[in-house]
Order: structure tokens, then C-alpha cells, then sequence
């Protein structure tokens, strides 16, 4: 492996933890009315619709697959 291969790698390495460290991404909002995941807790609404779907469907999280409906 060449030099500049190993300086580049341990240059990104570097800059991949500092990231990590102060961890600069944007705080995540959900596509429900740009909601964060704490306002869609408290939100007793959401809370009753996602129960619903839970009692309804079948979710399969390995596959990330949502079956509503005649379950076969």
C-alpha cells in the first residue's frame, strides 16, 4: 500500500470520528406535520393510530414490510 494511500486513510479516519464526536447531523424530523419523535409520543392521536395499525397488521421489521388487510 502506498504512503499517500495510508496518510489519506488515517486522514479520513480522523475526520470520521471527529464527526461522530460532535455529532453534526441534523436532528431528524418525521414526515407527520415536521413533528419530532418526542412531539409524536406525546401526541395522543399518533399514539391511538399507531395502535390501531399494530392490532390490524402484521409487521414483519426484518424486512421492514407492513401487511394490512386478509392476512393469507
Amino acid at each position: 500500500m502506498s504512503r499517500y494511500l495510508k496518510v489519506a486513510l488515517i486522514v479520513l479516519t480522523v475526520l470520521n470520528a471527529v464527526a461522530l464526536a460532535i455529532n453534526i447531523s441534523l436532528p431528524t424530523k418525521a414526515a407527520v406535520g415536521a413533528k419530532s419523535y418526542e412531539d409524536l409520543l406525546d401526541d395522543p392521536d399518533f399514539t391511538l393510530a399507531v395502535q390501531a395499525v399494530i392490532e390490524k397488521c402484521k409487521v414483519n421489521l426484518d424486512i421492514a414490510k407492513l401487511q394490512c388487510g386478509p392476512q393469507k
